[in-house]
């Protein structure tokens, strides 16, 4: 019984060395980095690193952290950040972010609130970190702009998993409910009002090639981007618009998508009449932009619906012959 009790307290004290040790590391990795950050001039402060959750759990709080890239001009603040992980199982980690956060570009500044922001990330054991899958949510988010901007969400949903025959290519889905837009930003969309004020569904999937993993590595210096996407599907419902996409394409240097998608468009002519009205296609297309949909209508066999293909080519968008205006450029800073 003796050497039973024994063992015990030997178990129990491994144990114990082991949670200390690895808290302590944990903490001074993290420091660690920010320190190595900050000798390459980002701005990485933070007022406290703490770990706790003896004896099951590794959970660590970041007090107001504030980082910056210098390179990418890319700056973020948050009240609090929380790192947490079981004590036998480290390589799933759960993030989670205070209520309240800043997010600055080159561009902009936006104000972040949420309800609920959290990811949880599957890494592969080892110094890189290298993720395999990750899941997040937010509820109750909203963003306000500098710029005049906005939008709230009700709920998004997003998710990712890494290919087992190609460790570059992430398999890639997204949904989001009561997606609305700020009146300001609904008036630059939609000058006419031709659209009702929120989203009715968003949902993407796809499959993303990048040129270089998704690991601690992605933090410190330049970010792995995509090189080709198979857009498995893309569907839109905004009041009376209803988009459905597919297709693949590559991405050039430039970060400009290069292919076709599939395009699938009912109630087309609110489409191009906001096109129109926003300046993505130019006023003295209008007209042309008009009757070149109603003959892609046309071939669809339905007056209200296009059923035709987008060409990508040299950072610009056309749908047969219409100019619809710049394609968006694919780069993540």
């Amino acid at each position: 019984m003796r050497k039973l009790i024994w063992l015990v307290v030997i178990i129990g004290l491994a144990y114990s060395g082991y949670w200390f040790i690895g808290a302590k590391g944990t903490e001074k990795a993290i420091a660690g980095w920010a320190s190595a950050r900050a000798s390459e001039g980002w701005q990485a402060d933070y007022s406290d690193i703490a770990t706790h959750g003896f004896p099951l759990r590794f959970d660590t709080t970041i007090t107001e952290p504030r980082f910056a890239d210098p390179r990418t001009g890319v700056a973020f603040s948050t009240p609090q950040f929380d790192i947490l992980s079981q004590s036998h199982r480290p390589t799933r980690i759960r993030a989670q972010v205070a209520q309240t956060a800043t997010l600055a570009t080159p561009l902009q500044r936006m104000e972040i609130t949420q309800e609920v922001a959290e990811a949880e990330l599957f890494v592969e054991p080892g110094p890189s970190l290298t993720l395999d899958h990750a899941s997040a949510t937010l509820n109750g988010f909203a963003v306000t702009s500098n710029l005049g901007w906005g939008v709230t969400l009700e709920t998004g949903r997003f998710n990712t998993q890494r290919d087992s025959s190609n460790p570059l290519k992430h398999e890639i889905s997204l949904t989001a409910q009561g997606l609305t837009p700020s009146q300001g930003l609904m008036t630059s969309l939609d000058p006419k009002g031709l659209l009702s004020h929120q989203f009715e569904q968003l949902e993407l999937s796809m499959t993303t090639t990048f040129n270089g993993a998704w690991d601690i590595h992605a933090l410190e210096g330049p970010r792995p981007q995509p090189t080709h996407i198979d857009l498995t599907s893309l569907t839109a419902k905004w009041g009376k618009l209803d988009l459905r996409m597919t297709g693949a394409f590559d991405v050039d240097a430039r970060g400009y998508p290069v292919g076709k998608v599939a395009i699938k468009a009912q109630n087309w002519r609110e489409m191009i009449e906001i096109a129109i009205s926003t300046g993505m296609i130019p006023q003295n297309m209008s007209t042309l932009a008009l009757r070149a949909g109603e003959m892609l209508a046309g071939l669809s066999g339905r007056k209200d619906t296009i059923d035709a293909e987008l060409t990508l080519k040299d950072g610009m968008i056309t749908l047969g012959f219409i100019p619809l205006g710049p394609a968006p450029r694919l780069r993540i800073r």
